[in-house]
């Protein structure tokens, strides 16, 4: 393939070469119609060119932040473009400038592209690149992988393409709430008059697409639920091959093969495997031998039978079960899990927007470079602020860069997003400055940068804790604090306050970013507890061993080991004396510095990431935040949110450990031996996590994975034939009256007109016509709305949280809108329910099945004395009745 794209006919400065980029799309369209089929398959084809016409827009910017690597991040440009495209329209719906429409998605896309074309750095960028010999074949192989993956997923998703069970009425009806109306904040359409008071941002970006493209809504949530696993998969192939490109720049073999063997195993580790737990207890694999070892040995396994692929993700307390302290029944959620449950939920959602932070600090740590002695020579003074010595715009220039700014806003993007990941990636980012800072600053740390730190640190948290419930004023004293650190790094320039301070930018901007979403939003919680359990540390063996042990192991070999260059056998008989250590001849100026530059910086960076993955393992183990849930369930949301992120944080660092491992300068200047048979074993225990692929794939699909059972991509098609336990009569097609009602409201009715249906239990069929028309009833999903709208205070005697006398959400919406809905569908008396109709605003009032299993009552004969019949369907009727504000 190489040779072709070093045809002469096709090379840098020939416009032919980009003909290649029709390769991805014929690759794809050979492999859907050969599986789903030709409708499907266009519909796909249409989707993913789409993605690539809104990733042009930011390719400029793209090629800016990633000019020394291979693809100039053109497979990353596609996920910016949909999150800054998504912004600006987000930014600009909330101050009513715009409106949730393809217009003005059209127009955003052009706001982007002008920010991203206009600045000539990003001009000349793409330029370059553009002419750049093997950009076109690095950026061609990059869209092919992202295509495929996302043709296979949208395969396999089409085995069980329902939009039913778990989270997706929910992540549906937040998307045909925005698909309905073009106002932002959007429609609860389970509790009406109010705005989702939940992390929203993600599902809205999809129906951003959704509308874009024009597909089908039923279609386009499975294309976005499978986009949003072929994208963090098409990332991190990226991010693999780029911490090889960047650890080649510093030392590292140079081989094209490694690096794509990098990229495409580290999009598996992430996107496609889980964690080691199948490979132990799945009854058919040879790990599930190692349990009775295990067992010899005294320690309770549990049981080691059955495996169900969702025993993986529900472990640690629940086999064996945990009874003390009330139980404690906690989530390890992975990516490939979260793909075939089909939730597009805000943690899923959230991983392109992580990745690409993930990328953005890579090509930072790649870049930096030591100070010049001029840099290096500034010392601790107040004289720095003074106008003769002033060092405020070298500063400000020094530490606010392209690549703060980015992460800064994709914080804030992930705050709206999946919150925990705002909060987890401001760790991670810190990490990844401090490495930068360390690199180029002449001195690490002094008494006066110290006490800075701490205190700018201890601030953040204050601040934060105190005033997470008043966005302004959160924003307000957090700019303040950013500002004084600033002055105080000035006086002290150093690595630790330099960080510092970048720390302070990054949570006051992406606070910034986010401003306009949380000054609709409520805050559910940010008080942490101690965790009354924790985890036996068989169990997190079982879940993470693999990855710990390999990314550990690696750790350990960057300390003891220097970055020591290569020295063919020639070389090295006329060497005299040690062999040279890349970075080892410059004059260093403090300890830290000299230690980073004398290791592979890539390889530190990978450490770093490491110390962040692990943390997020121990973190819930020693605290939790406090929620709605108590007893069993104190730390289960926390754990799930820490230990989600930590896998693919995690992933990352195990397959570049084992790819660098095979390819170690020992102090010889020769490739280690013994770390390259290391590296052997390592490379098959990659198997173990690689085993629930195949193992859950053939439970959620059935295990021929034949085609003649592939379905369809629509996730509403399934009413047909679907069997509803929450109605009287149980028959195939028994919600089909539900169906025909739901188009009717699709086709017929337009704006946000207020239902009124049964309200009912999470994760049921209740509901259904409110989740997929997105209209608002007057009550839906209990749990949610509970968990949604939920203020808490500690009580410190039991030390949990429970409802704010003040603000009970069961006092103030559960119990009286339950009360109503139930007194619309039981009275007798039409005075009283028409005045419930003018309380709520109510326009239409739906009566079907699963209204006359709830109440075990039929008050049609009052609906047609108020209103007025206008869809009947078999035993279903939706009445149009009129409150007296529209009388």
């Amino acid at each position: 393939m190489s040779k072709v794209f070093e045809d002469s006919r096709f090379g840098p400065t020939s416009p032919l070469r980009f003909f290649f980029f029709l390769l991805p799309f014929a690759i794809a369209t050979m492999l859907g119609v050969c599986t789903m089929g030709s409708k499907d398959t266009a519909s796909c084809l249409w989707w993913a060119f789409c993605l690539l016409l809104i990733g042009l827009a930011t390719l400029p910017l793209a090629t800016k932040i990633w000019e020394n690597f291979s693809s100039g991040g053109f497979i990353l440009s596609q996920t910016m473009g949909i999150v800054f495209t998504g912004l600006v329209l987000w930014i600009l719906t909330h101050v009513k400038l715009f409106r949730l429409n393809v217009i003005c998605i059209l127009l955003s896309v052009i706001l982007v592209a002008l920010c991203c074309y206009i600045p000539k750095t990003f001009r000349q960028s793409l330029v370059k690149k553009l002419n750049t010999k093997g950009f076109v074949e690095a950026a061609v192989i990059e869209e092919t992988v992202f295509i495929v993956i996302l043709f296979l997923m949208c395969y396999f998703k089409g085995f069980l393409p329902d939009i039913n069970g778990q989270e997706k009425y929910m992540d549906y009806g937040f998307i045909m709430s925005m698909m309905r109306n073009d106002k932002l904040p959007a429609n609860d359409m389970w509790l009406s008059g109010y705005s989702i008071n939940y992390y929203y941002f993600g599902q809205y970006l999809w129906t951003v697409i959704i509308k874009a493209t024009g597909v089908n809504t039923g279609v386009g949530y499975n294309l976005a639920m499978c986009s949003a696993t072929a994208i963090p998969f098409a990332l991190s192939f990226s991010i693999g091959k780029f911490l090889i490109e960047a650890s080649t720049m510093k030392g590292f073999i140079d081989n094209k093969v490694i690096k794509y063997v990098a990229g495409f195993f580290t999009g598996c580790a992430v996107s496609l495997w889980g964690n080691s737990h199948s490979f132990y207890y799945d009854e058919n694999s040879i790990g599930n031998t190692f349990l009775k070892t295990f067992s010899n040995w005294g320690i309770n396994v549990g049981r080691t039978d059955n495996f169900f692929y969702p025993d993986s993700t529900r472990f640690i307390g629940w086999n064996p079960e945990v009874t003390t302290n009330g139980g404690d029944f906690t989530i390890e959620e992975f990516p490939f899990y979260s793909y075939l449950v089909g939730d597009l939920h805000a943690h899923v959602i959230s991983m392109m927007i992580v990745l690409l932070i993930t990328a953005i600090m890579l090509s930072l740590i790649s870049s930096v470079k030591l100070p010049t002695s001029e840099e290096a020579a500034v010392t601790t003074s107040f004289e720095n602020l003074s106008s003769g010595h002033s060092r405020l715009v070298p500063e400000f220039t020094a530490t606010i860069n392209l690549h703060l700014v980015l992460c800064a806003i994709l914080l804030g993007c992930a705050q709206m997003t999946n919150y925990w990941d705002f909060l987890i990636y401001f760790i991670f980012c810190s990490m990844a400055f401090l490495i930068v800072n360390t690199i180029k600053s002449g001195e690490f740390v002094n008494l006066f940068g110290a006490i800075v730190f701490v205190i700018n640190v201890g601030g953040i948290l204050l601040i934060y804790l105190s005033q997470g419930s008043n966005p302004l004023l959160l924003y307000a004293l957090e700019a303040i604090l950013m500002v004084a650190v600033f002055l105080f790094l000035v006086v002290s320039p150093s690595a630790l306050p330099r960080t510092s301070f970048q720390m302070s930018f990054l949570f006051t901007f992406a606070t910034l970013t986010a401003l306009p979403f949380n000054l609709n939003f409520d805050m559910i919680s940010n008080s942490l507890g101690k965790v009354k359990n924790t985890s036996p540390l068989f169990q997190l063996f079982i879940l993470y061993g693999t990855h710990v042990i390999i990314c550990v192991f690696f750790v350990v070999m960057v300390f003891v080991f220097k970055n020591y260059q290569y020295v063919s056998t020639s070389k090295a008989k006329k060497l005299s004396g040690a062999t040279p250590v890349i970075g080892g001849n410059e004059n260093y100026t403090n300890p830290i510095q000299k230690f980073f530059a004398t290791r592979n910086i890539i390889d530190i960076f990978v450490c770093g990431m490491t110390v962040v993955g692990i943390m997020m393992l121990i973190a819930p183990e020693i605290f939790y935040v406090r929620d709605i849930y108590t007893a069993g369930y104190l730390r289960s949301n926390t754990m799930f949110k820490f230990c989600f992120a930590a896998f693919i944080i995690l992933s990352i660092c195990m397959i570049y450990s084992v790819v660098r491992l095979l390819w170690f300068v020992n102090k010889k200047g020769k490739y280690s031996s013994a770390l390259f048979a290391v590296a052997i074993v390592f490379g098959l225990m990659l198997f173990i996590p690689a085993h629930y692929t195949m193992a859950s794939l053939k439970q959620r699909c059935g295990k021929e994975l034949k085609k003649e059972d592939y379905k369809q991509l629509d996730g509403t098609a399934y009413l047909e034939y679907y069997t509803s336990p929450i109605v009287s009569e149980n028959y195939p097609g028994n919600l089909t009256s539900y169906q025909v009602c739901i188009n009717w409201f699709n086709t017929n009715v337009k704006g946000d007109p207020v239902i009124c249906e049964a309200y009912g239990d999470s994760y049921t069929d209740s509901c259904i016509v409110s989740a997929y028309t997105g209209l608002p009833t007057v009550f839906g999903w209990q749990t949610h709305e509970w968990l949604w709208r939920f203020h808490g205070i500690v009580d410190k005697d039991q030390d949990l949280l429970v409802s704010d006398p003040d603000k009970d959400v069961w006092e103030l919406y559960i119990t009286p809108r339950h009360n109503d809905v139930d007194t619309i569908y039981l009275s007798e008396s039409p005075e009283e329910i028409q005045s419930l109709i003018n309380k709520y605003n109510i326009q239409y009032i739906i009566i079907g099945d699963m209204e006359r299993f709830k109440y075990g009552y039929d008050n049609s004969y009052m609906f047609n004395e108020l209103g007025t019949p206008v869809f009947s369907y078999d035993t279903l009727t939706v009445y149009k009745v009129t409150p007296n504000s529209l009388g």
